[in-house]
């Protein structure tokens, strides 16, 4: 069984990748793109990930581990594999005006985008590939809300408990939940 951490970029994947490595699974994670201001505890990410349209070869070593998978790369994920997918929700707004926070902070060259076209084309997205995941014999999955998890952790680690059959040190892991990192939020805006 390999666990998948997946939602669209700025969704909370981190944070759960951070929840998991304190609830004791083992996570694959290369550290090569390192915590800054835009993700302060560390993105977890495996390089290798970004190149799964080219090349999966890797994805034995996630075997009994937790990798983080944007959601517009779940199509790769190779047949012959048992995944569970936590799939972290974000209010849609949030997702797009913190993608523009961490797009600003990385350089001078502004990128502009249509914020409206950019959120539908993420709500298309996410609804396809969950449809076509849960089509899938080898897929299960699970929703998590960001906001819950941060200001709610204890609904959000019941619901995991029961898709993982186990029992969790809730403790442990809220201590991985920092709400002050919520920045970008609906009526709250990260200065």
């Amino acid at each position: 069984m390999i666990t998948i951490v997946s939602g669209l970029p700025r969704s909370g994947t981190s944070l759960m990748m951070q929840v998991l490595e304190k609830s004791g699974m083992e996570i694959l994670t290369d550290n090569v793109r390192e915590a800054d201001e835009s993700n302060k505890c560390g993105y977890y990410e495996f390089e290798k990930v970004k190149k799964m349209m080219n090349d999966v070869s890797w994805v034995p070593q996630a075997e009994g581990k937790a990798v983080k998978v944007i959601v517009q790369l779940l199509d790769y994920l190779p047949d012959g594999f048992e995944y569970k997918v936590i799939f972290m929700e974000r209010d849609y707004d949030e997702i797009v005006n913190s993608q523009s926070k961490m797009l600003d902070r990385l350089g001078p060259k502004k990128i502009k985008t249509d914020k409206a076209q950019l959120k539908k084309t993420f709500q298309k997205q996410v609804g396809d590939i969950k449809n076509r995941l849960q089509q899938k014999d080898n897929f299960l999955l699970i929703n998590v809300s960001y906001g819950n998890l941060i200001f709610h952790p204890e609904s959000e680690i019941e619901k995991m408990e029961a898709f993982f059959t186990t029992k969790f040190d809730r403790k442990t892991i809220c201590s991985a939940i920092d709400p002050d990192l919520y920045r970008e939020r609906k009526g709250v805006r990260d200065e």
